[in-house]
Formats: C-alpha cells, structure tokens, sequence
C-alpha cells in the first residue's frame, strides 16, 4: 500500500468519524442561503418575512428551522449598511454597529434551538427583536413598524 492510499484510508476513516468533523461541514451549518435585495426597503420586507417565521418555528417547536431563519436575518441585517448610503453618517454608524449583536444572536439561536432549549431560544428571540428595533428605529419612520 502506498503512503498516499493510506493517507486517503486514514482521513476517509477520521472524517466519516462522528468525533472528528471536516470544517466544511461545521460551516456548512453556519451558512445561510439567502437573496439579499436591491434595496434597503426590500431588506427590511424580508427580515420581517425571516423574523416571522423564526418566531412561529419557535412557537411551533420546529427548532430545526431556527438556525436556517437566525442566520438569514444575520445575513440580511449585514447587507443593510452597504444598501443605506441615504442615512445621515451617525444613523449609519449605529446600523454598522448593531451587526455583530445580530450575528451573536444568530450563533445563539443555533445553539439553543439545536439543544431544543424552548426558554433559552425564546430569550434569545426577544434579544433579536430588541436589536433589529434599535437598528430599524435609524430608518425614516415609513420604514419602522
């Protein structure tokens, strides 16, 4: 058997391992499919869409579907600063600033909805929707809910 066969042997064996996982697979999880609109107007449509679903996935019990809607809005809420260039600078520098609160909650929502953790999922969903109000409230009011 040749050095590289057994290589290939031995990492087939440890990657197909429950212990060991590939990276690409722990990120796989993390990623999050979603089109991000044009507009800043259309983003916020759809972090509605996403935080509503995300809520009746937590209600319902269907934590499976939490990580996929915490990290669509965690997405979304990245492309707004790119696609807020009408804001006054200090309004802008608050949406920028709340990105990474919302990336936080996304990666908390994960966990707490893969350990099927109903009370630690719902906390972690108001914090989210303290975050998105405190970021939406730097939009003009036709924006706001």
């Amino acid at each position: 058997m040749t050095k590289t066969r057994f290589i290939g042997i031995l990492m087939g064996a440890l990657l197909g391992s429950p212990i060991i996982q590939p990276p690409a697979l722990a990120a796989e999880k993390a990623e999050a499919l979603v089109a991000i609109p044009a507009t800043a107007p259309a983003i916020w449509h759809a972090i509605d869409q996403q935080t509503a679903a995300l809520g009746q996935a937590i209600q319902t019990g269907a934590f499976g579907e939490v990580h996929h809607r915490a990290y669509a809005i965690r997405d979304l809420v990245a492309a707004l600063p790119a696609r807020s260039g009408a804001l006054a600078p200090d309004k802008l520098a608050q949406v920028k600033a709340n990105v990474p609160f919302v990336a936080t909650l996304a990666q908390r929502l994960d966990a707490t909805g893969d350990a099927r953790d109903r009370p630690g999922t719902e906390s972690n969903f108001r914090k989210l929707q303290q975050v998105l109000t405190a970021i939406r409230a730097n939009y003009p009011e036709t924006l706001r809910k």
